[in-house]
């Protein structure tokens, strides 16, 4: 989406083109899942109800992205029926005019204030139109394999009794109209049209570089290095961005993973590997609690509990969480949250 879409519109009579850019599908990417229960299916196995969720951070990226600057989200703590809740008032500015549109949500059992002004705010932002086409998208059964995407743990009810589910699944196919125009599926006609454009290119740039090219052997490894140091920049860079590095950060944690003292974007493909090995679990640790709705302190809650050691922020689990420690702290959760859903 244009970040300039705000500076084109202002002036105009921009109610419904703003309203359509809110309402747009999201990237499948941008899009998480969460098992609702569990049945038997045809082949004797487990089939799983799962459904598709935003994140609030999701939601407000969408709102950056479209309004910039101009919109505000305000919070007031509400009772409904005796129980605590939070409204959000989700404003934005349009021809100078701030409008208003209200949602309320309960407070969460777990970080209740935070996560009482999260679900706030993304159903505040339903009023808008954010996710909205969500509530439109069909009722999604998966097969519970032994390898997939997405893991799931817990208790169920499985005709009238508790099962406990061990396992994972794939992510499922959301319909086309659910799909950005980036993610919808080619035309075989616009397929055809693009593989002929390409086969042509290719053939432009075989016949230009003909006769600058290095010895076969020389070539191959000089690419494989080249490669190598792509790759591994490119999963540093994934997990920096993930994880919200600040950059004065990196050039410490890349001396203490491998002794470089250079520009990580110099480091060679070992050295950002050391690196990115020390990132990896934490980013893998962090990923799946975001699955779970959980914020910070639920995070480092449960990594002091299997670290044993106490934790100011985030970024104090670099050298400390490992592949296996990630593996016991999730399983740690996930045991608490099935406990939740029963």
């Amino acid at each position: 989406m244009n970040p300039k879409f705000w500076e084109r519109v202002i002036g105009m009579d921009c109610t419904k083109e703003l309203l359509e850019a809110l309402a747009a599908p999201f990237s499948s990417q941008e899009i998480s899942w969460k098992v609702k229960s569990a049945r038997i299916g045809r082949n004797g196995g487990y089939s799983l109800l799962v459904l598709p969720y935003i994140g609030s951070r999701t939601v407000m990226e969408r709102l950056d992205q479209v309004c910039g600057a101009l919109w505000q989200s305000n919070f007031d703590k509400i009772t409904v029926q005796g129980k605590e809740a939070f409204q959000c008032r989700l404003s934005l500015k349009i021809d100078n005019e701030w409008i208003t549109r209200t949602d309320g949500a309960e407070a969460s059992d777990i970080e209740s204030v935070k996560g009482g002004h999260s679900n706030a705010l993304k159903r505040a932002g339903v009023q808008w139109g954010i996710g909205r086409y969500m509530y439109e998208l069909p009722t999604f059964w998966v097969d519970l394999k032994d390898r997939g995407v997405h893991r799931v743990y817990g208790k169920f009810k499985v005709n009238g009794e508790q099962v406990s589910i061990a396992g994972y699944y794939d992510t499922p196919q959301l319909p086309e109209w659910a799909l950005p125009a980036g993610e919808q599926p080619k035309k075989k006609g616009q397929q055809h049209r693009e593989s002929q454009e390409q086969s042509q290119q290719n053939q432009g740039k075989t016949q230009q570089n003909q006769g600058q090219q290095k010895p076969s052997n020389q070539k191959k490894q000089d690419l494989s290095e080249e490669e190598r140091h792509k790759n591994a920049l490119k999963f540093v860079n994934q997990s920096i961005k993930f994880l919200e590095i600040p950059l004065e950060y990196i050039p410490g944690l890349l001396k203490r993973a491998s002794g470089s003292t250079v520009p990580y974007e110099k480091a060679n493909a070992d050295e950002l590997k050391k690196l990115y090995h020390v990132l990896m679990p934490v980013h893998r640790y962090i990923r799946e609690c975001r699955k779970f709705g959980i914020g910070e302190m639920e995070i480092l809650y449960y990594a002091q509990i299997t670290l044993k050691v106490e934790l100011p922020n985030i970024h104090a689990l670099y050298f400390k969480m490992t592949n296996e420690l990630c593996e016991q702290t999730l399983e740690l959760l996930k045991s608490d949250y099935a406990k939740q859903a029963v």
